[in-house]
């Protein structure tokens, strides 16, 4: 699984893998948080 931390990435790259996300038009961001507190976003579409 890739991991990208924003503040360790160019402007450019990080533009790319935001347009990548946003580019299939998700419905909605689905934000988790596990047990030991870590994050996740990602783009929820029924497409």
């Amino acid at each position: 699984m890739l991991t990208i931390n924003p503040k360790e990435i160019e402007v450019p790259k990080l533009h790319h893998y935001l347009l990548g996300a946003v580019g299939p038009r998700p419905i909605a961001f689905a934000s988790t948080v596990d047990e030991n507190g870590v994050r996740n976003l990602s783009p929820f579409s029924f497409f």
